[in-house]
């Protein structure tokens, strides 16, 4: 019994070191590895290419799955919706979501570099449209080509 106790006991701590040693992996990693694959996704809807926004939305998959918690589940769901659409207009009805959860990271979590979020009034019929973006030069991954200067930074994180 009293080995068991001893055991039970030592299981306990090594299992509470494994989580606070993950816990700071992740804090330790930042947002930057997501932002920067984000921002790939975000730069080939620009593009209007809807096969590079499906490729880079599956690395960004895996950079959300080793950000872990960090990042919302509504970034997976949205991701993963994004790699598995074929046209661009399906990828880009995407963007809202995967940056509402991405941006709420950024906040909490400081990137190595400036992040600007940006705002379209035009996007979404109408109804707005932000993403994030590592340049403060207005590039609409809501539009492309077609309206690719409409927006505005509308913070700076």
């Amino acid at each position: 019994m009293k080995k068991t106790i001893v055991f039970a006991f030592a299981l306990l701590i090594s299992g509470v070191t494994f989580a606070q040693h993950e816990g700071h992996n992740m804090a330790a990693m930042g947002v930057t590895p997501v932002l920067t694959a984000y921002y790939k996704v975000k730069n080939a809807m620009v593009a209007s290419d809807a096969k590079a926004t499906a490729s880079e939305a599956k690395a960004l998959s895996a950079a959300l799955k080793k950000a872990g918690k960090m990042v919302g589940a509504d970034a997976f769901k949205a991701a993963d919706a994004i790699a598995k659409a074929s046209s661009i207009d399906a990828q880009r009805a995407q963007l809202g979501t995967l940056t509402a959860a991405v941006y709420a990271a950024a906040k909490t979590m400081k990137s190595d570099n400036p992040v600007y979020y940006d705002f379209c009034p035009m996007a979404n019929d109408n109804k707005g449209g932000y993403w994030l973006s590592e340049k403060k030069e207005i590039a609409n991954p809501y539009f492309g080509d077609a309206m690719l200067k409409c927006g505005k930074v509308k913070e700076t994180l």
